[in-house]
């Protein structure tokens, strides 16, 4: 996970990722990248909205995801609507 930086995730701002689980892989579009408030001289945090397709759900759980700007990582994925997934990431600098 060393390679899933804010700075990594947010340049691939805008484009998609895939998403590996046991049923397959499904591609969700990274819409978003922000720090969030524990963000700082401590703490490397940040949040990521996804955003993917009607009749490909995902449930809440731990996935692989993998991209070029951060090669892959599993993190733990959370539904927001039928559409949108977010992470979070909050990590000890």
């Amino acid at each position: 996970m060393e390679k899933f930086t804010f700075e990594n995730v947010e340049s691939a701002q805008g484009t998609s990722l895939k998403v590996v689980g046991q049923n397959g892989e499904v591609e969700l579009d990274i819409s978003s990248v922000q720090k969030s408030k524990l963000n700082g001289d401590e703490w490397n945090a940040f949040s990521v909205l996804l955003n993917g397709k009607a009749n490909e759900p995902l449930s809440q759980g731990t996935y692989k995801l993998v991209h070029e700007a951060f090669g892959e990582a599993e993190l733990f994925l959370s539904p927001n609507s039928e559409t949108e997934y977010e992470i979070h990431i909050a990590q000890k600098r």
